[in-house]
């Protein structure tokens, strides 16, 4: 689009600049679109809210079991060492009833408590084995080795337990696996004996114990309720936040069918908001666009229908009649006449098309625009003679730009035919052209009633007419848009200023040829 600055001129009552782009941009070309499997935006966005849920899902279930594994685990192992050192500190200095009796009673309600099984052996010179005592995880006390204390010293040497003191140790067994903490003891046997006792406190390591398979169970359930709800709302989001979409979607089809009496709007949502408004507006353009090509049809086919008439009629007079010399050709004359301005109608419309939808090739050069406005101006020599059109002419000497000689005739011939037309009655029209800083100015200027400021924007616009023409207006009444299209391929500053009963300059500016 052209930019459009009011003038600043004080002098002038009603002024529109425009600057069109140096260069045009050719569209790149699209790229081809991927083939989606879901193209509805309600399916893709439940789906993504549903993933959004579901990768929430897996980091909940990861770090679950992350904790299981090291923290968890980290803890029984923790809460068993404390266990094993709580059960060695008081381990009794010596070996007689009354202090073994009283160390099994804070074993026993230590394994009730934790779910440790404990016993307490001596090693003869053989290597063999006495247990003293035994405890199970129910507190039940034995003076004989459980079965699993058989197989656990069975199957692990006796230094591999009891090298390291005040740590646990996870082994596997046959059996499974066990978390051990051993300890050795001096006691007194009697008065002078001494005799080294061993203390082993077993308990199964189990991560997925009856504790944590309850949490993993509870952790399901939630999973379950979660994604049901997760579908619910995914579901209900979706189409929530795609209703406007839909509304925009259905408006628009209606829109393209031509019901222009379609309104959009964005609910008081900023993006949604600006959506509206950008469609209202190509609604608003797209009317106006419609009614404009009724217009072209409906004036076309009048500005057609005139001269083929008048070609039609004045042939048929040709051929039916008896006409004398003179007649004849005064006759053939006017369909000539007919015919050349049916020409120049075709040829306006086909120049306009072009245009405007640029596929027009230019010749950019370097061109003295004096020498073009003074070729131009002598074609309208006929209208000095036959309707004493004055034309006044500034034209400085040597105004170099660099431009297409062929298309800023035809701005140049298009304005002067523009002035005659709203002359006024002084029949005056003045052409300027001048050297600026930079460039080229050309100034077409009448002396008819002028244009009033409500209307300047508009006179550019195809089949524009003002109501105060002074004689009677010939053209196709695309003359300016064409000149509007041409300079803006040219990066040409345009514009008209205007004053009721003063009359009207129309001008452009080119740029400095090198």
């Amino acid at each position: 689009m052209s930019k459009i600055d009011e003038s600043e001129n004080a002098g002038e009552s009603g002024a529109i600049e425009f600057c069109a782009p140096e260069h045009a941009e050719a569209a790149a070309p699209a790229a081809p679109e991927k083939k989606r499997v879901i193209k509805s935006v309600k399916s893709r966005m439940g789906l993504s809210y549903l993933t959004y849920a579901v990768v929430l899902l897996t980091l909940l279930w990861t770090t679950f079991f992350i904790f299981l594994y090291s923290i968890y685990g980290q803890l029984q192992t923790s809460e068993f060492r404390d266990v094993g050192r709580e059960a060695s500190a008081i381990f009794p200095i010596r070996a007689d009833d009354l202090s073994m009796r009283y160390y099994v009673e804070r074993i026993k309600h230590s394994a009730r408590e934790d779910g440790v099984s404990a016993a307490v052996f001596e090693v003869d010179g053989d290597g063999d084995l006495r247990v003293l005592f035994s405890v199970d995880s129910m507190g039940n006390v034995k003076d004989e080795s459980t079965e699993a204390f058989e197989i656990i010293m069975s199957e692990l040497r006796l230094d591999d337990i009891f090298t390291k003191r005040d740590e646990p140790r996870i082994a596997d067994t046959s059996i499974g696996t066990f978390m051990l903490y051993g300890s050795t003891h001096d006691v007194l046997i009697g008065q002078n004996v001494k005799s080294t006792a061993y203390l082993l406190i077993v308990k199964p390591y189990e991560i997925f114990n009856a504790q944590t398979m309850k949490i993993i169970y509870v952790l399901i359930f939630g999973t379950l309720v979660v994604l049901a709800l997760a579908v619910a709302f995914s579901v209900f989001a979706s189409k929530f936040q795609t209703r406007r979409l839909v509304d925009f979607s259905q408006k628009a089809k209606r829109l393209a069918d031509g019901d222009f009496n379609v309104v959009f709007t964005g609910g008081g949502y900023e993006e949604y908001d600006n959506l509206a408004h950008a469609l209202n507006s190509a609604k608003d353009e797209l009317k106006k666009t419609e009614k404009m090509q009724r217009d072209i049809i409906a004036n076309v086919s009048h500005d057609i229908r005139t001269p083929l008439t008048m070609i039609k009629g004045y042939a048929e007079m040709l051929r039916d009649m008896p006409l004398g010399e003179k007649k004849r050709i005064s006759t053939a004359d006017v369909i000539i006449s007919e015919a050349d301005r049916l020409t120049a109608l075709v040829g306006d419309v086909m120049n306009y098309s072009k245009l405007s939808s640029g596929v027009a090739e230019f010749k950019f050069e370097n061109t003295n625009v004096s020498h073009i406005a003074k070729s131009v101006l002598a074609q309208f020599d006929i209208f000095v003679e036959r309707d004493g059109v004055v034309f006044r002419t500034e034209i400085e000497k040597n105004a170099l730009a660099r431009c297409d000689k062929a298309r800023i005739e035809q701005v140049l011939y298009n304005l002067l035919g523009n002035a005659i037309n709203y002359c006024g009655d002084d029949k005056t029209v003045i052409l300027r052209v001048t050297n600026i800083d930079g460039g080229v100015r050309v100034e077409v200027s009448d002396h008819g009633n002028g244009i009033a400021a409500d209307e300047l924007e508009a006179v550019w616009d195809r089949y524009y007419r003002a109501e105060r023409a002074t004689r009677a207006v010939v053209g196709s009444g695309l003359g300016l848009s064409i000149c509007k299209n041409i300079l803006i391929a040219h990066g040409a500053s345009y514009g008209v200023r205007s004053e009721l009963g003063e009359g009207t300059t129309f001008w452009f500016e080119l740029a400095r040829g090198k």
